[in-house]
């Protein structure tokens, strides 16, 4: 497992971006600036405050292959507020985290276990869910011919929702029904249903959220995005708007965000 331009939506040799985030009325926000390597690989992530000081960093270790083995998050006065060690495949193999004086710390097996949990370097008892949360998940073939998935959700020992997930040929996730048991599944009758539309790029543009009553009553949510590439046709500007109730149903721009991109040789 390794930290790539991919997971940021990058194409090509990039060396360092800065996101940005404006509002119609030109609010400036926080902003983030990611570097990585020649390879693609992401070595720190640091935000910055509206003013330009820095806040925090967030640096990654990696051995001699590219997988990562350890982040470490850190405030800007040079405090640590959490460090993360990883096994090849990505599970975590211990986590610390730092509150004030105190510090916890999480041991787990390559299965994802937790073995053993510590309290300012003391021994503590390993909590176990109090939910008794399972996730049971299922691939199939839609009739449609998308991989699909259903995710049956079980809390206290009983079944507490079904998801049914489709996708498209990139893995992207293009729909998603949340039904409220068997029986609601059988009959197609979701309480919630959201698509997702992406463009040439594989960027996403549509965004529908449908909240759906006992009644059949649909309470729609849409957001859209519109996108503006450099020539290496990553997006460098992102206009987000919405259209539900709140905004009388009509297209309404919630956020800008810019992305400045710089490139290794």
């Amino acid at each position: 497992m390794r930290k790539t331009i991919t997971d940021d939506e990058l194409t090509g040799k990039v060396r360092q971006m800065k996101y940005m985030t404006t509002d119609p009325a030109g609010a400036r926000y926080d902003y983030e600036i990611s570097h990585y390597n020649a390879q693609g690989t992401l070595l720190k992530w640091e935000k910055y405050s509206e003013t330009n000081a820095l806040v925090k960093h967030l640096l990654y270790a990696y051995n001699d292959h590219g997988v990562l083995q350890e982040e470490t998050l850190q405030e800007s006065d040079g405090r640590i507020v959490y460090t993360n060690s990883y096994y090849p495949d990505g599970n975590y193999r211990e986590t610390i985290q730092y509150y004030g004086e105190d510090t916890y710390k999480t041991c787990y097996d390559e299965a994802g276990n937790v073995t053993a949990q510590f309290e300012n370097d003391q021994p503590t008892d390993i909590e176990t869910d109090p939910y008794n949360e399972q996730w049971n998940t299922q691939s199939i073939t839609d009739t449609d011919g998308h991989p699909a998935e259903l995710i049956h959700y079980y809390a206290y020992g009983t079944l507490h929702d079904i998801t049914k997930r489709k996708y498209n040929a990139q893995r992207q996730l293009i729909y998603e029904a949340t039904y409220a048991s068997e029986a609601a599944l059988a009959a197609d009758k979701p309480g919630s249903v959201k698509t997702n539309s992406y463009n040439q790029q594989h960027h996403l543009t549509t965004y529908t959220h449908d909240r759906i009553d006992e009644q059949g009553d649909t309470r729609r949510t849409t957001f859209r995005y519109h996108y503006q590439y450099d020539e290496h046709q990553n997006w460098i500007e992102k206009t987000e708007t919405m259209n539900n109730k709140i905004t009388g149903f009509q297209d309404k721009v919630q956020f800008i965000r810019k992305r400045e991109i710089t490139y290794h040789p």
